[in-house]
């Protein structure tokens, strides 16, 4: 269903498995006690510093299983050649469809030491072909934390170049930590997404086994 690799012209995108990130690599990167920089990439992200191993590779089994399922597809960061820190592990993004409405949500994590490049923009540029191009889908859908500024800005950036709008402020929208937290929204169609690129994009789509 879903690409096993895209490409950009700076990222490599595959999906956020086992066979691609070794769990105990990853949890160098995820886990509490082991990022120096964790707690700030995570301040305005909906999941948690991992406390253990387990908690990442429960993590995996879950990507995995929604990507089998359809319902979500995440995939692992990698910088190309020419970029610094070309190869590693740089973060997770992902989208989720929602069948039912036509449209899909993105996420993204991002470790510190690649943050500050345009990869958001880039990666998001890669999936509004992948869910428009490819899927079939109708809307896009992106949300922040109302406090991360910096995230807000990218996204604005981002949807305007594909021809998208903020849809406003919502109330109590997601859980924060222990507590509700209020969002704001962004959202691209297909047609905005076709007026404003003509359909064209810097990006390609693989798939290992297509049969």
């Amino acid at each position: 269903m879903f690409p096993d690799e895209i490409v950009t012209p700076r990222l490599r995108l595959r999906p956020y498995t086992r066979e691609v990130v070794d769990p105990l690599d990853a949890y160098q990167h995820m886990g509490a006690s082991r990022s120096a920089t964790i707690k700030e990439e995570t301040e305005y992200v909906t999941w948690d510093p991992h406390d253990t191993p387990k908690e990442t590779l429960d993590y995996f089994e879950f990507t995995e299983k929604s990507r089998k399922e359809a319902t979500g597809a995440t995939y692992a960061i990698f910088p190309r050649e020419g970029e610094d820190g070309a190869g590693e592990f740089a973060g997770t993004a992902g989208f989720k469809p929602e069948w039912d409405k036509k449209r899909a949500v993105f996420g993204m994590w991002l470790r510190k030491e690649f943050w500050g490049r345009g990869y958001s923009g880039e990666r998001a540029a890669a999936f509004f072909a992948c869910v428009f191009d490819v899927l079939d889908l109708e809307v896009a859908y992106v949300h922040a934390l109302t406090g991360n500024e910096k995230s807000c800005r990218a996204i604005d950036k981002y949807v305007s170049r594909a021809g998208g709008q903020e849809d406003g402020t919502f109330r109590n929208e997601v859980v924060h930590g222990d507590d509700p937290a209020d969002t704001r929204a962004w959202s691209v169609t297909r047609e905005q997404w076709e007026e404003a690129t003509g359909g064209e994009y810097e990006a390609e789509f693989h798939w290992e086994d297509r049969r």
